[in-house]
């Protein structure tokens, strides 16, 4: 199903919209968003923080939830083919 880069591109285009509504829902903002991965095991790596910084983890926790929901309920993608890590970029993120 998945096998090359353009799909994986194809497939954050698809995912990046839903993930800046859902991360803006909880008073945050995408940093980053990865896709990798090929055919049926796909990984989906979002970094969120708070404009100031200081996101928690209740917060990345809500939002891998409610991307999960998201992508389901879009039929984006098979539950079974992709892993979603959401995750602060960490104290050492330049802006």
């Amino acid at each position: 199903m998945i096998n090359n880069v353009m799909e994986l591109e194809t497939i954050k285009q698809m995912i990046e919209p839903l993930a800046k509504k859902v991360i803006e829902q909880t008073g945050t903002v995408l940093v980053e968003l990865n896709v990798t991965g090929h055919r049926n095991d796909i990984h989906i790596q979002v970094l969120a923080d708070k404009p100031g910084g200081g996101i928690n983890v209740r917060e990345c926790v809500i939002i891998n939830k409610s991307l999960v929901a998201s992508i389901e309920q879009e039929k984006l993608l098979p539950r079974e083919i992709f892993s979603l890590e959401v995750s602060s970029p960490g104290i050492d993120r330049h802006k």
